[in-house]
């Protein structure tokens, strides 16, 4: 048998290398969600709890800090910890950590109280993501009902985000843009504000926060049509969502449920069509050597 060349391994490393990386079995936890203890009448965005964290517009001393349920309790005082060590001003609703490629999660008023016998407030509003009633100052949406989770990924992988609304139908289609990074910005967040001006929210810090980086948005998500984005290990993507152009934020709000389901990324065409040729050289050059 001929001694396996250096061009040889060479091919093995690049045909087998994102095999590896992809199967390869990670020491962490399994995926779970975190939800926001804060219960609101109708609406969100007025406050949101946990350990060290701003509630815009309503200081700690004026309500309760009800924390977050899912998380650690590091001063062990009854509140849980924000997700991830989240400091930001933006009212935070959930969490969400992807551990393994093929994982899956729920996020849902169910999944919380499913997993820790607490129902979330899980909703957002018709015109949150993009309010169709505020023609008049362009396509805008607004802070108020928009829903804003975090999402912590340790492998490598493709994700996928379908939504769909619990209650009822006024939600046609959600609106989602995802930002990478998460808000680090201290003080108070005026809940009232525009946001998502213009056709889409393609700018840095849309709450006029600080610490996270547009990527990409997507206005057609529904339970069939998934928003899908290719996440790298060790990084957290914020998900800003909320009803696109079927109503106001005043009005139509629905509970939602978020499904993330994960895959291997896939491999470029190129990848493979390089790897085809190396194969092919180094089949000539075996023939000649014979």
């Amino acid at each position: 048998m001929l001694k396996k060349t250096k061009l040889a391994k060479a091919i093995t490393y690049a045909t087998m290398g994102t095999i590896i990386t992809v199967a390869s079995i990670s020491t962490a936890s399994a995926s779970t969600t975190m939800y926001n203890k804060y219960i609101s009448s109708g609406t969100d965005g007025w406050v949101w709890g946990g350990e060290n964290s701003f509630t815009p517009e309503i200081s700690n001393s004026a309500l309760a800090n009800p924390g977050f349920v899912g998380t650690n309790d590091s001063n062990n005082d009854g509140y849980g910890d924000t997700p991830f060590g989240y400091i930001g001003a933006s009212f935070l609703n959930w969490g969400a950590e992807l551990t393994h490629v093929g994982d899956s999660l729920e996020i849902s008023q169910v999944d919380s109280q499913s997993r820790y016998g607490f129902a979330a407030d899980i909703d957002t509003g018709a015109g949150a993501w993009q309010d169709a009633g505020a023609t008049s100052r362009g396509i805008i949406g607004w802070a108020h009902q928009t829903d804003i989770g975090i999402i912590s990924v340790v492998e490598d992988m493709l994700i996928s985000i379908t939504a769909s609304v619990v209650n009822g139908s006024i939600l046609d289609n959600f609106g989602m843009t995802l930002f990478e990074g998460m808000d680090t910005s201290s003080g108070l967040i005026f809940h009232h504000q525009a946001w998502n001006e213009g056709t889409a929210s393609t700018i840095d810090n849309p709450f006029h926060t600080t610490g996270v980086n547009y990527i990409q948005y997507d206005d057609s998500v529904d339970s069939t049509n998934a928003f899908t984005f290719n996440a790298e290990a060790g990084k957290i993507y914020s998900l800003y969502l909320g009803g696109k152009g079927v109503g106001s934020w005043s009005t139509n709000t629905e509970n939602y449920r978020l499904n993330i389901t994960t895959s291997a990324v896939p491999i470029p065409a190129a990848v493979w069509l390089m790897s085809s040729g190396i194969l092919g050289l180094a089949s000539m050059k075996r023939r000649k050597t014979s």
